[in-house]
């Protein structure tokens, strides 16, 4: 059976280190053995029929993918078998998406967005009753799905402004209103839109199932992006398209929120979307590295000998083992609504940590890594495709939200604890915080020393939120500070990925990890410490520049003049 464990927001809402949170998921070794099956087909699926540099080269899919992969079942990874699917749980869908993104990044995140952000990740929240017989229906058939959000307005505005109407006999919700940056947009036959019902009660949030083929749909442009070349993605239009009342999913008046079930079901899917190729390409680029260091030799020695190239290399090994101890903690062994801190963080922590990984592999390759593919087959040089995942790495940290804004709400979220438990937020900060921790004596001595240093900014964390909640009555006036909201965020982050990181050291030991899980752990604590420190030296820092003013100024007095200068004639 597969191990739970609880959840690390426990501890920054207590300021403490709990017993029994030491301890690292594991996953069941039946339902490991069902993963591994499952990535070995689709790895020999994708080989036979998809050549990822010629994706890469124009663009395109080759033909008949989609209808391949309809009949294939990997369009229903997660979803059961009563209507044909191969019922994965979370993390062995993710290792799929992973396996698929290493060959061909749109190809894996085709199967991520039909898997995590469609209609087969909403159709567990959805309640028993004709909406749920139809979505399964439809997917039992091979329908691709994506999900309509993000407007030309942009994501984070509270309210879409697409907006489903009513008819007077309250048979159907007609839509109008235009979507951007949908993925499976051009390819989709039904497609979840989010959009506003304006009522004498106030605003309602609609999730609308809406079957393409019906009249006034429109898919208006096909969207390309710099990385993921290939990937169907699209603008759309909705001229007065009808959808069923029945197939509505409608929030109470005034609550701009996803449903929980929903809104949980997303969270997993955007690990699946932007974590799972984050891990592939980063762990490409840790094979890559490899290779090119025992391959060359600089002024007669071997580059591997080199002190700096040794760091580059322990630091890519470590933050690798990083994100695949934050994957398992955040998907191992849970359920849907579990670990929402867990898996809205563990995106920005995947990425960034991808994006560094990446970079750093550009700089140990030198020119060669911002060299294309046809330009290296050219000259005859080893045909790494390193620029092409530059390319895709940049994409995953934006996609499904910019980095910033999901520090932000993470941080919002931990705040609110402060102001909606306020007896809770008011116990002693104290209590229990040297406490031994069960598990703690498999760690090696300076991996206790991180241990330590935890414990004491998780306690200083939640003093921080505290007095923030308490120097700020009114709650927006505090996350008006977007800033030190921001900050806490990616504070937060680092220290649940470092006690991820802690956790599957002491938990796995040699015994499967291999005698380096204990360095490992040390070489990535350490550089996270390094980084949790400027965080906490700019959030309490006394003194700021006037980024207002110098913003303000510019935009009113220097911008219009550079608009003059670029002016023809």
């Amino acid at each position: 059976m597969t191990t739970a464990v609880p959840s690390f927001v426990d501890a920054l809402y207590s300021g403490r280190l709990g017993p029994g949170l030491l301890r690292h998921p594991v996953q069941d070794e039946t339902e490991r053995a069902e993963g591994d099956a499952v990535v070995a087909a689709l790895g020999a699926f994708l080989r036979a029929r998809v050549d990822p540099d010629r994706v890469d080269l124009t663009g395109t899919l080759p033909q008949g993918l989609l209808d391949d992969l309809r009949a294939s079942g990997y369009l229903k990874l997660s979803l059961g078998t009563e209507i044909g699917g191969l019922e994965l749980s979370a993390y062995n869908t993710f290792r799929a998406i992973e396996h698929a993104a290493g060959h061909c990044m749109p190809a894996g995140q085709m199967l991520a967005i039909q898997a995590g952000v469609g209609a087969p990740a909403l159709l567990p929240a959805l309640p028993p009753g004709e909406l749920r017989e139809f979505v399964s229906k439809q997917l039992a058939g091979g329908a691709v799905s994506g999900f309509g959000l993000t407007e030309p307005a942009g994501q984070n505005n509270a309210w879409p402004g697409t907006t489903a109407t009513r008819s007077a006999d309250g048979s159907v919700y007609v839509l109008r209103g235009e979507k951007v940056f949908t993925g499976h947009g051009p390819v989709a036959d039904l497609l979840p839109i989010a959009a506003t019902e304006h009522t004498g009660d106030g605003r309602r949030l609609c999730i609308c199932f809406v079957d393409t083929s019906a009249p006034g749909f429109e898919v208006t442009s096909r969207i390309e992006f710099t990385g993921s070349r290939g990937l169907p993605n699209g603008a759309l239009r909705f001229d007065d398209v009808e959808v069923p009342a029945e197939h509505v999913v409608r929030s109470e008046p005034e609550d701009a929120r996803f449903p929980d079930r929903m809104a949980s079901a997303l969270l997993i899917g955007q690990l699946y979307f932007t974590a799972a190729p984050a891990l592939a390409i980063a762990k490409l680029c840790r094979l890559w590295s490899g290779e090119f260091v025992t391959r060359r030799r600089i002024n007669g020695r071997a580059l591997s000998g080199y002190d700096e190239i040794q760091r580059m290399i322990g630091e890519t090994l470590a933050e690798v083992y990083a994100m695949e101890s934050v994957i398992q903690w955040s998907l191992v062994g849970s359920g849907p609504e579990d670990r929402w801190f867990e898996r809205l963080t563990a995106k920005n922590l995947a990425v960034r940590t991808c994006w560094r990984i990446v970079d750093r592999t550009v700089s140990l390759y030198g020119a060669e890594g911002i060299e294309t593919l046809p330009s290296k087959l050219r000259r005859g040089a080893v045909p790494v495709p390193l620029e092409r995942r530059l390319r895709d790495a940049r994409g995953l940290r934006i996609a499904g939200n910019v980095d910033f804004q999901l520090d932000s709400q993470a941080a919002r979220r931990l705040l609110s604890r402060h102001y909606t438990a306020p007896s809770d937020a008011a116990t002693a900060f104290g209590d229990g915080v040297g406490a031994e921790l069960e598990g703690e004596d498999g760690l090696s001595g300076p991996n206790r020393a991180h241990l330590s240093a935890i414990r004491e900014q998780v306690l200083r964390f939640r003093r921080i939120c505290h007095e923030s909640a308490r120097s700020h009555p009114r709650q927006d006036d505090l996350f008006e500070k977007e800033h030190t909201v921001i900050l806490l965020g990616r504070i937060a982050a680092e220290l649940f990925a470092m006690y991820a990181v802690l956790a599957r050291a002491a938990t796995r030991r040699s015994a499967d990890e291999g005698e380096d899980g204990h360095q490992l752990a040390d070489v990535y604590c350490t550089s996270a410490r390094h980084r949790l420190a400027g965080f906490w030296r700019r959030l309490c820092a006394e003194t700021e520049p006037d980024f207002a003013g110098i913003s303000s100024r510019w935009l009113t007095e220097g911008l219009p003049l550079l608009r003059g200068e670029a002016s023809p004639g």
